[in-house]
């Protein structure tokens, strides 16, 4: 049986101690491989570009031009990378425009290693990652449409937050791709969300999705 492919990390984070701890987490596991590390982000695009990492780690703290710029350059500019932000959560409305920005996973600097490890684990496989603290700060991102979904809408939302496609969903669940791509579409304007972040947020506050 062939073996899996490592999942490549880079990381971007101005204490040298933090993106030390980060290396002992990985250090020694097979299924995560360490490509770079910078302490600034006048450096990030070009190791990007050079080392082609699956995963971006990104500390809030990394001095150099503005956080919020650099992870929506990043996102533009390498749309097939995921995005992991490691934050302390100081700026809650930065905090917020982050979440909304579409970063594919936040966590706090005391989640332990077993849950960064999870983090990643879940944004590569195309799913969303946000450690219970984050949720329980930004609690003002949920809606109360709970009591307003239909089962199916409940049964397409949950489908959402795996990550599949409308397509996907319309073949597990045996509906055309135009009648998700319309549940989508109620289920984002009944939770007032602008992207898929929000609505799986919403989702999580609400109860509807377990993280």
């Amino acid at each position: 049986m062939a073996l899996l492919k490592p999942i490549k990390l880079i990381i971007a984070d101005g204490n040298y101690l933090i993106r030390q701890g980060l290396r002992l987490i990985f250090q020694g596991n097979k299924q995560f491989e360490i490509l770079g590390e910078t302490g600034s982000f006048e450096s990030i695009f070009d190791l990007v570009r050079q080392q082609e990492p699956d995963v971006i780690i990104i500390g809030l703290n990394t001095p150099g031009a503005s956080a919020m710029d650099v992870i929506d350059r990043l996102l533009h500019t390498f749309p097939k990378k995921k995005i992991l932000v490691i934050d302390t959560i100081e700026d809650r409305q930065e905090t917020i425009q982050i979440l909304q920005m579409g970063v594919h996973g936040y966590i706090l600097r005391q989640c332990d290693g077993e849950e960064i490890i999870e983090a990643i684990r879940a944004i590569t496989a195309n799913k969303m990652f946000f450690c219970s603290n984050v949720l329980q700060f930004n609690k003002d991102l949920a809606g109360s449409a709970a009591s307003k979904l239909s089962m199916r809408e409940v049964e397409i939302l949950k489908l959402i937050a795996e990550g599949f496609t409308n397509n996907e969903i319309a073949d597990k669940i045996f509906l055309s791709s135009h009648t998700v791509a319309t549940h989508r579409k109620n289920l984002m304007k009944k939770f007032q969300a602008k992207n898929n972040v929000d609505l799986v947020i919403s989702a999580i506050k609400e109860s509807i999705i377990v993280p």
